[in-house]
């Protein structure tokens, strides 16, 4: 009896050996697999994070490369194209695609009778002092007298002598209408020695004074006056508002085409007759300028043909500069 008794204890000892060592195997072998799948899991996390670290750095790269300056070499051919084709033809132009830094310019200093292109340089002294706090176009008025009519005044014919009216008023009318009568109540408001001071800040040189209130201009000049009121424009408050309201306007406006919206101020007298305009696409604007002496009839025809050209040439970099772009953020090629 007693040695079953031992045999059995024996048997029961190895049973309960077996037993844990068995339990002991199985959470070995589990806690083996849950650190294999933990670091699986991981491994996919930082590969994950490179994944997106590397396409951030691919993004940056896209971004920056949009945000600098570019101008295609095939550009520059095509700008060449157009210059000669043109090269006897006497007009004036200067285009300035503002973010990618490149002109094209003709005859930009041969002087032309600007007609109503200073009303321009009038609405941004205005606002300028307006901006500056020192006056204010809403309240600020002034009173139509019988020695400032004149014609050609759309806004103005609709009013009396002895009103008093606002320069906010007067600025639309003259940028909108090219309003004479306005621009008469504008200049005498101003004084032409104030208005001349103010031009010679923004590096222009005007010939109109106490008798000739419109004179003589350039391309370059009108590329300036377009400058300062497209600072006006980015500032985006107020006054910003007033310059784009009034400058979009389809009054002699020969530089839309399609679908091309620019914000413009025309002048004309005959044989002259320019357009000078914004367009102010949020991405991509640019500036031009471009004045004719052939007429009101033949000039509109050939300041809108002018612009496509152009237009053309700036959408083709674009175009150039996106490929360019993408090759470098995406595929790697060396700058």
């Amino acid at each position: 009896m007693k040695k079953r008794t031992r045999k059995h204890k024996k048997r029961k000892i190895l049973l309960f050996g077996m037993i844990i060592l068995i339990l002991c195997f199985g959470i070995g072998t589990k806690s083996y697999l849950e650190k294999k799948e933990e670091e699986r899991q991981y491994q996919m996390y930082l590969e994950e994070q490179q994944r997106i670290a590397e396409e951030k750095r691919k993004r940056e790269i896209y971004e920056t490369c949009q945000n600098t300056p570019y101008m295609d070499e095939l550009t520059t051919t095509k700008i060449n194209e157009f210059l000669n084709k043109y090269s006897n033809e006497n007009f004036a132009i200067y285009f300035e695609d503002i973010n990618n830094g490149y002109t094209i310019m003709k005859n930009e200093t041969t002087s032309f009778y600007g007609a109503s292109l200073i009303k321009l340089l009038d609405a941004t002294y205005l606002i300028r002092k307006a901006i500056n706090g020192e006056i204010d176009l809403k309240t600020e008025t002034v009173t139509y007298e019988s020695r400032h009519k004149r014609d050609y005044s759309l806004g103005m014919d609709s009013h009396s002598f002895g009103e008093k009216i606002s320069l906010e008023i007067l600025i639309g009318y003259a940028l909108a209408a090219s309003d004479n009568t306005a621009h008469e109540m504008l200049y005498e408001y101003i004084g032409v020695e104030n208005l001349r001071n103010y031009a010679k800040t923004l590096g222009i040189t005007i010939t109109a004074n106490s008798v000739e209130h419109f004179g003589y201009l350039n391309a370059d000049y009108t590329h300036k006056m377009l400058e300062e009121a497209y600072d006006i424009i980015k500032l985006n408050n107020s006054y910003s508002e007033l310059l784009t309201t009034n400058m979009n306007n389809i009054y002699f406006n020969s530089l839309n085409f399609d679908d091309i919206i620019m914000l413009h101020k025309y002048g004309s007298y005959s044989p002259y007759f320019h357009d000078i305009g914004i367009y102010n696409d949020q991405e991509n604007p640019y500036l031009i300028s471009i004045m004719t002496l052939i007429g009101e009839q033949e000039s509109p025809n050939q300041i809108t043909d002018l612009h496509k050209e152009i237009h053309a040439i700036y959408e083709f970099n674009l175009e150039a500069k996106e490929t360019h772009c993408y090759n470098l953020a995406y595929n790697e090629i060396e700058e």
